[in-house]
């Protein structure tokens, strides 16, 4: 079976070797395993590039398959983004095994890309909620059925977002994101083992404990949602971003909480931009 793939820009990399997205072309079944990274690309730097790499490594050794050499990805990735810089845009790094072999596939290409606009930023998104769940959330691992199903109720419905809830009725996260609550100045999110840790997610936390902020992984059922003073998600297309609505539950998007992790994120950001090209030179 072809696998559909929507690449963008001129240039891809396919087991080692850099070819131009006119040239792309990949079979795979339905049964191959593909573990995959999704990294954001500002001024041609990758955002957090080690903690995504890390976070592919361990896939790797959780489902105890054979792992390529991930300095050699890190390589090919800064390859690519010399022969193709970007201003802004997401590429994404698939490992897909094949029953023909126990070595993986790799593939790193640029995806079409979407960002909140000024005004979601401002005034927040919408979300809608889902019963569904990931079969193994600690692993970054294709889940198509589900991918599927969250893009056809994000085209229905226009929300921007769908949060999952799991057969105990606890919130899980977001199809693309992590999710997070705000209450007394603090921060409550679902715990770890319930979900895939975001590496945006992985930062935010961090950022929180650095200015004081306290943070609560607990578990949240999805009727107690509207105890909540705020709410947002992070992810990679993102960042970090104020919920203005789940459901029909509204929250509060600018409280001073909120605004001071924001600030926090743009500037980490910008220090990663600077830190990659400093290494670069």
């Amino acid at each position: 079976m072809e696998n559909q793939i929507s690449l963008t820009e001129n240039y891809f990399v396919n087991n080692g070797k850099i070819l131009p997205t006119t040239e792309f072309y990949y079979n795979f079944n339905e049964k191959s395993r593909v573990l995959y990274e999704v990294i954001r690309v500002k001024e041609s730097a990758p955002i957090f590039f080690n903690q995504h790499i890390e976070r592919l490594e361990k896939s790797v050794k959780i489902l105890g398959l054979i792992s390529p050499d991930t300095e050699k990805i890190k390589q090919m990735v800064i390859d690519l983004l010399k022969v193709n810089p970007i201003n802004e845009n997401n590429f994404r790094i698939s490992l897909i095994y094949n029953d023909t072999s126990e070595y993986p596939d790799l593939l790193i290409y640029f995806i079409p890309s979407y960002y909140p606009s000024t005004i979601q930023r401002e005034i927040g998104v919408a979300l809608k909620t889902f019963h569904a769940f990931r079969d193994n959330p600690n692993i970054k691992v294709e889940n198509r059925t589900l991918r599927m199903e969250a893009d056809r109720i994000i085209k229905e419905s226009g929300c921007y977002e769908i949060l999952l809830v799991n057969d105990e009725e606890f919130v899980t996260e977001g199809s693309r994101s992590n999710v997070f609550f705000v209450k007394n100045n603090s921060i409550i999110t679902p715990p770890i083992n319930m979900v895939l840790g975001g590496i945006t997610r992985q930062v935010v936390i961090e950022i929180a404990k650095k200015v004081n902020i306290p943070i609560i992984e607990s578990t949240v059922k999805v009727n107690e949602i509207n105890k909540f003073d705020g709410a947002f998600i992070t992810g990679t297309s993102p960042g970090l971003l104020p919920i203005a609505k789940i459901d029909d539950i509204c929250y509060n998007v600018k409280s001073a909480l909120m605004n001071e992790l924001i600030l926090a994120y743009d500037a980490l950001v910008k220090e990663n931009i600077f830190t990659f090209k400093s290494h670069q030179k």
